[in-house]
């Protein structure tokens, strides 16, 4: 409870100090006021708080309709049609999670960015126009969709395994079309599901800040987590501007704190819809004839452009002397200078250190604090169970660029700040609900049987915890440590906020190079060794998870 508190309550608290303090987190005086709170709401760069509002609520609910659209619209062709691949398109639903947004962003820079972007320079070399412009609100969107939309896809795809197909089936037989049974029996049932999957993915939108700052800012298109970051980054300095920056951080704070309600209660409310239980139903597939081959090749186009092309572009941008259209000229051109560059950077090799160093000991402490506290919540009797999970659950509410902000004000005047540890601190108390929410079910699989046959044979808690819970869960632990260990390879919101020079990590190196220096191809070098890490990861858990199963 004590480390809960440490990095996750006082920096709550310390934020909400943080706006109603006068001076900056490293002034020795300063008295409470509401000044921070008028400067906010009256402020005009980057742009007015309407402004931003509107910017953020409307992002933030186009990204979470398309994502559901698209993601109900892909598992209903691969769960209920005979659409052909239906299977590998399954398994390829989650390899875009494993795809670090910061990296899609630089490759979708490279394709579509007015000026150097590829396929841009070649439609108006064919064409004379511009096919799109990234840098811009429709930009930030076609981003988001394409990489959240995978969520309401494995989502969308349990339900539909979960929905007793009779029920179609019966629709079908009274008469009505395939059409009007989707609109009139299989939507309706997976309304509830449907919404809260757009809960979901309105919250991340809300506080997402890769693409917002990568794509939007350059466009002249703010939320407001890009609207906090220039206020911070205005005077990194003197930290003058963390008090308006804590005050505005502290307005999205009722938004996401709603939405995660109504999120909670909409989970819930899907109990109410199972449709089967016990042996599930044969599966009910629907023919589509010749358009079978048409949707075969809409999904594998979605797949290719979500995956293969970022993947191919952030490549070859790596070993391209320079960017132009494609052509096989160009790949006659190919250059090691840039791998060279980026390998006889001494920073480089800080940064990846320091990377490896946060991810296995941040995995490993979030695993075991998760591991703490989910035993004591679901198998001890300890009083205020409640209020310890509440605590622990605090971070789902706040983005983690708000988050960062109050590492900040609590931190800045001891010796942590600037070092590793306070990233260490921000990893795991960021992504502590998740470890906890993904540890719990594993948990609640191990039968208290087990646990009362060690304690009746002589063991004590903590000896029957070691010798017979660990091993019997040894599986899923290392899952849930390698998914967190991906996590945080590329988490870069809070590590913007708490860089200091000597504690880079690779996501915040790849920003300065790529975006603040401008030496894209050396961006494109620690994309490529990003995107090896993290897709490696990924094909250990699958490997990991097949083996279980």
């Amino acid at each position: 409870m004590v480390i809960i508190g440490l990095i996750v309550l006082l920096p709550i608290c310390a934020l909400v100090f943080g706006s109603f303090w006068s001076d900056s987190p490293v002034a020795k005086g300063g008295s409470l006021t509401l000044g921070n709170w008028a400067r906010a709401i009256s402020m005009s760069i980057p742009t007015t708080l309407p402004v931003l509002f509107l910017n953020s609520l409307l992002f933030a609910f186009l990204v979470a309709i398309l994502s559901v659209a698209l993601g109900v619209t892909l598992a209903y062709l691969v769960e209920r049609t005979d659409m052909p691949c239906g299977r590998l398109f399954e398994q390829l639903a989650i390899l875009p999670r494993a795809f670090p947004v910061i990296i899609a962003a630089l490759a979708w820079m490279m394709l579509l960015s007015p000026k150097i972007g590829v396929l841009n320079i070649l439609f108006r070399e064919l064409f004379g126009l511009t096919l799109f412009n990234i840098y811009s609100f429709p930009g930030m969107v076609f981003l988001m969709v394409l990489y959240e939309s995978p969520i309401v896809f494995l989502i969308s795809l349990s339900a539909f395994r979960l929905m007793d197909p009779a029920l179609e089936e019966q629709s079908l037989v009274c008469g009505n079309s395939v059409l009007g049974t989707l609109y009139r029996v299989t939507l309706p049932v997976m309304r509830p599901l449907m919404l809260s999957a757009f809960m979901l993915v309105f919250i991340i939108s809300m506080i997402t800040i890769e693409v917002p700052i990568i794509i939007g800012m350059p466009g002249g298109v703010f939320v407001f987590t890009t609207a906090i970051f220039q206020l911070i980054a205005t005077d990194y300095q003197s930290l003058i501007y963390y008090n308006t920056a804590a005050a505005l951080a502290m307005m999205i704070i009722p938004i996401t704190m709603a939405m995660l309600f109504l999120y909670r209660r909409l989970v819930k409310r899907v109990e109410k819809f199972v449709t089967i239980a016990g042996k599930p139903p044969a599966r009910s597939v629907q023919k589509l004839g010749y358009w079978r081959y048409v949707a075969v090749t809409v999904l594998s186009l979605y797949f290719f452009t979500v995956m293969i092309l970022p993947t191919l572009v952030i490549v070859l941008l790596s070993f391209s002397e320079f960017i132009s259209s494609p052509s096989v000229e160009l790949l006659t051109r190919l250059t090691l200078k840039h791998w060279s560059r980026a390998l006889s950077d001494t920073v480089f090799w800080r940064a990846l250190k320091n990377t490896l160093i946060l991810s296995s000991i941040g995995a490993t402490l979030s695993v075991v604090l998760a591991f703490a506290t989910g035993y004591l919540l679901i198998r001890s009797s300890a009083k205020f169970k409640g209020m310890i999970e509440g605590m622990a659950m605090l971070p789902l509410a706040f983005p983690g660029t708000v988050l960062a902000i109050g590492f900040v004000w609590i931190y800045i005047k001891t010796p942590l700040y600037g070092t590793l540890w306070i990233l260490l601190g921000y990893f795991v108390g960021n992504y502590f609900p998740f470890a906890l929410r993904t540890l719990s079910p594993l948990l609640f699989q191990f039968h208290k049987e087990l646990e009362e046959a060690s304690w009746i044979s002589g063991a004590g808690p903590l000896k029957t915890i070691v010798r017979i819970l660990i091993p019997f869960l040894k599986g899923g632990l290392f899952s849930v440590w390698i998914l967190l260990f991906q996590i945080y390879i590329r988490e870069f919101a809070g590590a913007i906020i708490l860089f200091s020079f000597g504690n880079e990590v690779l996501s915040t190196l790849l920003f300065l190079r790529a975006f603040e220096e401008g030496f894209l191809g050396v961006g494109a070098v620690l994309g490529t060794l990003m995107l090896a890490l993290s897709l490696g990861l990924h094909a250990a858990v699958a490997k990991r998870i097949k083996a279980v199963l």
